[in-house]
């Protein structure tokens, strides 16, 4: 549902062209609310009992990183306002705003998504180990994303975008119907607990 440019144009031309595009709105629409979601359900998984204190911290700077990523989201969304000035060549703070932010925010979303599912998989049984290799494979490439299309723009990296978003949809999919292990891994930490009186 993203709309396409030729890689080989200029930045701003790029942006001129998909902002103009009739799917730009529905479509940054829906990133929104599943991003938004995706920060709530992080949020919501870290009070799940059976994580490790490990994968409770990894689920902590994700759920601060995703639901930084909300907001530039919704100036990638609204970035459509400046449609017109960026085909003129004029001034536009907002599509330049969502720049900035996504240069920023994709690194550390994607891998704060990565860590997490690193975290997931130690000492996780195959499947689980699976499921978390979908999650680190998917924030890797969500993170790399935007510094390669900024970096080496005729590599047609927004190629990247569809495949770190279905990745990242599988890993949580997965994960939720997974759900949090029963008891700690084995080999990782557990809290530390005060000794009980003698009674």
């Amino acid at each position: 549902m993203h709309p396409d440019s030729d890689a080989s144009d200029p930045l701003r031309e790029r942006l001129a062209t998909m902002t103009a595009d009739d799917q730009w709105v529905l479509g940054h629409a829906f990133i929104v609310v599943s991003t938004a979601l995706l920060a709530l359900g992080l949020r919501a998984a870290r009070q799940a009992p059976g994580w490790s204190p490990a994968v409770r911290r990894a689920l902590t700077v994700a759920a601060v990183a995703v639901g930084l990523y909300v907001v530039e989201t919704v100036a990638h969304l609204a970035a459509v306002v400046d449609s017109d000035a960026l085909a003129a060549g004029d001034a536009a703070p907002v599509a330049w705003a969502h720049v900035g932010l996504s240069a920023v925010l994709y690194p550390l979303s994607g891998w704060a998504i990565a860590s997490l599912a690193l975290a997931t998989a130690r000492g996780a049984s195959p499947l689980r180990r699976v499921v978390a290799g979908v999650g680190l494979l998917a924030g890797v490439v969500h993170a790399a994303s935007i510094p390669l299309m900024l970096l080496l723009p005729d590599l047609e990296a927004s190629r990247l975008f569809p495949v770190a978003a279905i990745g990242i949809a599988l890993w949580t999919l997965g994960t939720g119907l997974l759900g949090a292990p029963r008891t700690a891994p084995a080999g990782t930490e557990v809290p530390d607990r005060a000794p009980q009186p003698v009674t």
